[in-house]
């Protein structure tokens, strides 16, 4: 591809560096493993699948394993062309509340469960995510905590992080937020320019951004994130280095930097966006290189696949330990590697269990009136997917894949058992991407641009030969 040597010290790689092996490389699709086996090899919930019993076999096996609680908001007051959540456009209080009251329901079955069985979670991270928590009124939100404080003690959360939309917010908003204990924000910034925000229906200028990082807000939270996306119509190299300029004003203490999927034929809403006016496909690797470098330059760690922390927060000091982990909403310090949920689709992996909650808002208000946990995928994770896992998330997550640990853990012979693989990665390590040796595997610098590609090695369900379709995830 090109020399490694010329860069192999420095965390990062000189834009001037890509050529087109780099380009067709980096955008060749393929998965970002924020679980394995990925979203769209889970299976419909088959009739005698009881998540419950799956709960209580975890409860049993790992009574004091910490664990991240998400709920999801499905509720917005605007649609933005480029989302690919499941989200639902209203600003009716009436029709908002009446979710509300169904998801304190299922936290209610939760506790219930929890009294039942005689579980005591040790809850130590939560992620209200959307949609926009922040649509939802003071009381709303006082409301869902107050119920969760039935099993949660919030004062020993490690985390409590939320996502805002700063166009519908106020200063007084923050104040109860931090009050109730949340202590992470997160913006979706998106992409600073006007032209960009036009034609991806939101309107959110950098000065009321700018609004909103003042330092008396900002010491009410112990951290802000911001959400980019590259890749969206009416970007340039240009206008994105401007939009990375301005971040790096801004200086919020975490950075997901994402490549936008353009899917229509998934997300209707899509079809909004003119394909004309997305930056041409050479344009995106130099968009993501100079982001790097940028960022690492101006004091940012660059951890996992698409995060960046400053050198303080709790993410980059993972990342120096060699604990970080992933889960469906990206990287995590990896404080907890098990996550329950509410809501809909609401995303479950906990020991060797994936599930999903209903992405239908009528299927899901009708499973909790009769009181039963609205799955609608499931998957059952075996011993071979549980080595690759943990392979595929110790590759992307920390940078190296420690072979001893393997073999101890799953009593294997790494070589013997990726027998198959192992040309594989003899063939990355030739490219440049991986060291090799009879203890470690490790990314290097270039390999850490095509980390989600090495990890497919390791996928049994995805290979060169599969034309892979983006599933979210």
């Amino acid at each position: 591809m090109f020399n490694h040597s010329n860069f192999q010290s420095k965390d990062f790689i000189e834009p001037s560096l890509i050529n087109d092996d780099f380009i067709n490389l980096f955008n060749k699709p393929g998965p970002y493993y924020s679980s394995y086996p990925i979203l769209g090899e889970w299976k419909s919930t088959p009739d005698n699948f009881d998540h419950e019993k799956t709960l209580i076999e975890y409860f049993k096996e790992n009574p004091d394993n910490p664990l991240y609680l998400y709920l999801h908001i499905p509720y917005c007051a605007k649609l933005c062309y480029y989302c690919s959540c499941r989200i639902h456009i209203s600003n009716k209080r009436e029709v908002i509340n009446n979710f509300v009251q169904l998801l304190v329901k299922e936290i209610v079955m939760l506790e219930n469960f929890f009294l039942k069985n005689k579980i005591k979670p040790n809850i130590k991270e939560i992620h209200f995510g959307g949609g926009t928590p922040s649509h939802l009124s003071v009381e709303e939100l006082k409301l869902i905590i107050n119920s969760l404080k039935k099993f949660v003690v919030i004062e020993n959360l490690e985390e409590f992080s939320m996502e805002i939309d700063p166009r519908t917010v106020n200063f007084e908003h923050f104040d109860h937020y931090a009050s109730f204990g949340v202590d992470r924000i997160s913006f979706g910034v998106q992409d600073f320019d006007s032209d960009v925000q036009k034609k991806i229906n939101r309107i959110q200028p950098f000065e009321l951004i700018e609004k909103i990082m003042i330092n008396e807000i900002r010491k009410k939270f112990k951290g802000v994130n911001f959400d980019l996306l590259y890749g969206l119509p009416g970007q340039t190299l240009e206008t994105f280095r401007q939009t990375i300029d301005l971040t790096i004003k801004l200086f919020p203490e975490r950075i997901t930097l994402i490549k936008y999927a353009h899917i229509p034929e998934k997300r209707k809403h899509m079809n909004m966006i003119n394909p004309i006016d997305l930056p041409p496909q050479k344009d995106l690797p130099y968009m993501f290189v100079e982001s790097t470098k940028a960022l690492t330059e101006a004091g940012y760690d660059w951890v996992g696949i698409d995060h960046f922390a400053k050198k303080t927060d709790e993410l980059a000091i993972a990342k120096k330990q060699g604990t970080v982990y992933r889960n469906f909403g990206g990287e995590t310090p990896g404080v907890t590697k098990d996550i329950i949920c509410l809501g809909p689709t609401s995303t479950f992996s906990f020991g060797k269990y994936y599930a999903q909650s209903t992405y239908d808002l009528h299927e899901y208000r009708e499973s909790i009136k009769k009181g039963i946990f609205p799955i609608s995928k499931s998957y059952i994770l075996n011993n071979n997917d549980l080595i690759r896992r943990e392979c595929n998330f110790s590759l992307q997550c920390n940078q190296i894949l420690d072979i001893k640990k393997i073999e101890q853990n799953y009593n294997i012979v790494f070589k013997d058992y990726f027998k198959n693989e192992i040309n594989k990665i003899n063939l990355l390590v030739k490219k440049g991407f991986l060291v090799f040796d009879k203890d470690k595997i490790k990314v290097t610098t270039l390999g850490r641009y095509f980390v989600r590609h090495i990890c497919q090695v390791f996928d049994t369900f995805i290979n060169e030969e599969t034309d892979y379709k983006v599933h979210g995830n």
